[in-house]
């Protein structure tokens, strides 16, 4: 309701549909004119950066009552048509669904975890001629214990002795950690 700039701010649609609308200035006639308020232009309350700053509540509610009147598929074509940065607001569920995110490597899958976990978000670090490790689950409490021990310089025996004495959980113990 109050944002710091009511061209960069998020607004619903007719159809229940939130969508991010970010208006450059460059820009700002353009989309008056497509959403059919070129009044806006000379509207005294906006007519300077300062009135503007004061009035900002106002403009959102006066972009608030247009963009709920319309359902999204229409904003989508009157945004497209005057080149604006905008798109809906997507939950959880239709994001890692989103055959785009896929395509791009970005929702990749997520080996060895099993259940219904079954991909995660890549990561964003890239190195020029190194290939991408992989996604795998994180290990499991004490998992890799023995083979970290191991490189280590510790003996089976030595590991058992550890063991033996609480150092570290037995074997059973990692299960009812993890």
């Amino acid at each position: 309701m109050h944002p710091a700039n009511a061209a960069m701010n998020v607004y619903r649609a007719k159809d229940g549909t939130w969508f991010v609308l970010l208006v450059t200035p460059d820009k700002l006639a353009a989309v008056a004119n497509a959403i059919g308020r070129p009044d806006l232009l000379t509207d005294p309350r906006f007519s300077d950066p300062a009135k503007l700053m004061t009035n900002m509540p106002q403009l959102t509610a006066i972009f608030d009552e247009i963009f709920s009147a319309e359902p999204m598929a229409h904003w989508y074509q009157v945004f497209n048509g005057v080149h604006v940065t905008f798109g809906a607001v997507r939950g959880p569920q239709e994001v890692i669904n989103d055959p785009q995110l896929r395509a791009n490597d970005i929702i990749v899958p997520l080996e060895g975890a099993g259940g219904k976990l079954t991909s995660t978000i890549s990561s964003p670090l890239q190195v020029h001629g190194v290939a991408k490790v992989s996604a795998k689950r994180a290990p499991k409490i004490g998992e890799h214990t023995d083979e970290v021990l191991r490189q280590l310089g510790f003996s089976a025996t030595e590991i058992d002795g550890l063991r033996a004495g609480g150092t570290i959980p037995k074997v059973k113990e990692h299960a009812a950690l993890a």
